[in-house]
């Protein structure tokens, strides 16, 4: 019985790691069928030459993301004040709105501590310690403006690149957006949104010029996912500049 008993604990111990083993690679399983799903989508959606290509940033997105443990990233978790000049809804990605968009955002420090992340295991540490963010795109020529909040993800890819202390970071917004837009567009260069309230996607490739400055390339995507009948997509590209706190 004694014997037993020793064994209780290691036992109980075993199972939940291999509970947690399997939760893990179901979760990579249903990454993996995803990228193919998003691979097959984006074929089907070039040969069909849609007008508005809001569906890119999505995608971009979304790979990046799910690529993001494979790097074995450390986890980014600081305050830092944010302001960036992007511009609005960008034709390339089939825009047709115009102007500049001038982005201030606050972005708190994780309030999930280094130390229980970092008992974690890889496949998990990574993605449990957001940071909420608020912000806002104001447009200098009239056209839709936009307040949001959610989370941001933020991880160093890389450090050391060019001098000490410097590195390479990649940054994930998710949340919803608030706008001021045409749900019906009611001219030519206004888009049908759908709604007032929207998803809100964002990635941003910094490099970490010292552990407080930060400058980088942005890219934006809000639309309403396909919840309403309208669903004409905003993205924004920019440069934009951090401060740590």
């Amino acid at each position: 019985m004694k014997f037993c008993n020793s064994l209780r604990l290691p036992l109980a111990a075993l199972v939940s790691r291999l509970w947690f083993r399997d939760i893990a690679l179901y979760f990579y399983a249903e990454i993996s069928a995803g990228r193919e799903m998003f691979a097959r989508a984006a074929f089907c959606l070039g040969l069909q030459g849609r007008r508005d290509r809001g569906w890119l940033p999505v995608l971009c997105l979304t790979a990046v993301v799910f690529l993001v443990p494979a790097a074995r990233a450390q986890n980014l978790t600081y305050g830092e004040v944010t302001f960036g000049i992007l511009a609005h809804d960008v034709h390339f990605l089939g825009g047709k709105e115009h102007g500049v968009d001038l982005n201030p955002e606050l972005i708190l420090p994780s309030p999930v501590s280094d130390a229980w992340a970092a008992s974690l295991p890889p496949y998990l540490a990574w993605m449990v310690q957001p940071r909420p963010a608020v912000g806002g795109e104001i447009n200098t020529s009239g056209f839709t403006d936009q307040a949001y909040f959610g989370a941001s993800w933020s991880w160093q890819l890389a450090s050391n690149i060019v001098q000490p202390d410097d590195g390479i970071a990649l940054t994930y917004f998710f949340g919803p957006s608030f706008n001021d837009g045409d749900i019906i567009g009611r001219a030519p260069d206004r888009k049908s949104l759908g709604s007032n309230v929207l998803f809100r996607e964002a990635l941003d490739l910094g490099y970490r010029i010292t552990p407080v400055y930060t400058i980088s390339a942005h890219i934006d995507h809000v639309s309403n996912g396909g919840l309403a009948k309208q669903n004409e997509s905003l993205n924004d590209v920019g440069v934009r500049f951090s401060v740590r706190f």
